[in-house]
């Protein structure tokens, strides 16, 4: 089980939200489909190199999960 909390992405987001599921990827999918549905003005106001981090930073966390929520 992988978890990644909204709120440990160093986005200033007060989101709630956690993607959870069985494989990094599924984690990591889950997240930047929530991002871009509930986050997408954040997403508009970053450039190529901004958004290529945070898809390092998605990854990082969620292979580092061990599914407790807490990293």
């Amino acid at each position: 089980m992988k978890i990644i909390k909204g709120s440990d992405l160093g986005l200033g987001l007060k989101c709630n939200y956690m993607a959870i599921g069985s494989s990094a990827e599924e984690v990591e999918k889950k997240m930047f489909d929530h991002l871009e549905k509930e986050h997408k003005e954040v997403l508009d106001n970053m450039d190529e190199d901004d958004i290529k981090d945070l898809k390092y930073r998605i990854s990082t966390r969620a292979g580092r999960s061990c599914g407790c929520g807490a990293i």
